[in-house]
């Protein structure tokens, strides 16, 4: 038995597809596969040279001497005033740092001129006097350059050193003098160089 459809029968209308299955059907005509997400502009940045001679003498294997030269200059000036919101807005718009919000800069910290876009706070943050962000290390026959991520509500003392790579954690504080080599937990309390780091309980 063979049926027929109605002259009056008409189609019903297709649903459009969610932005989540659109996606998904894309991805899954594409013979590729699935698009991988697009890793951190930092880590993009990141280089590692091994066997370039000379680290210093040679540094332009890794940034352009003009930029930095012209970025030192700059950030020398900058980093003299007191730290306000205003300071924390400059450096933010003239270098490209990440700022979240209420970071305030001390008089006489320095970000690293090699590129301080690579360098990101979170908010609520307090960098102390003198205290220098680097995000370069070379050697004699390395430059090696890797991103600095201070998180939020994040104390850091007067004169301090932190080191290319490092990641200090939501909460944690950092105490004057400190050279911070190494990862600082959330919540952490690190001292001293070498660096050594006490656990404080979460309230």
């Amino acid at each position: 038995m063979t049926l027929k459809a109605s002259a009056d029968f008409q189609a019903l209308p297709e649903r459009p597809l969610s932005a989540d299955r659109r996606q998904s059907r894309r991805q899954a005509d594409d013979p590729a596969g699935p698009a991988k997400p697009a890793a951190p502009e930092s880590a993009t940045l990141a280089r590692d040279v091994k066997g370039g001679g000379h680290g210093m003498l040679n540094a332009d294997h890794v940034a352009s001497r003009w930029k930095v030269a012209i970025r030192h200059v700059l950030m020398s000036v900058v980093g003299r005033l007191p730290g306000t919101r205003f300071k924390s807005r400059l450096i933010s718009r003239i270098f490209g740092v990440k700022m979240g919000r209420d970071v305030g800069l001390a008089c006489g910290s320095m970000l690293d001129p090699y590129e301080p876009s690579m360098i990101s706070f979170g908010d609520n943050v307090i960098v102390g006097y003198e205290t220098k962000i680097f995000i370069h290390a070379f050697t004699l026959n390395r430059q090696r350059v890797k991103p600095v991520v201070i998180g939020s509500d994040v104390m850091i003392g007067a004169q301090c050193l932190i080191a290319p790579g490092v990641t200090i954690g939501d909460g944690a504080s950092i105490a004057p003098g400190t050279v911070v080599s190494r990862n600082v937990p959330p919540g952490a309390m690190a001292y001293g160089n070498p660096m050594r780091i006490r656990k404080r309980s979460v309230m």
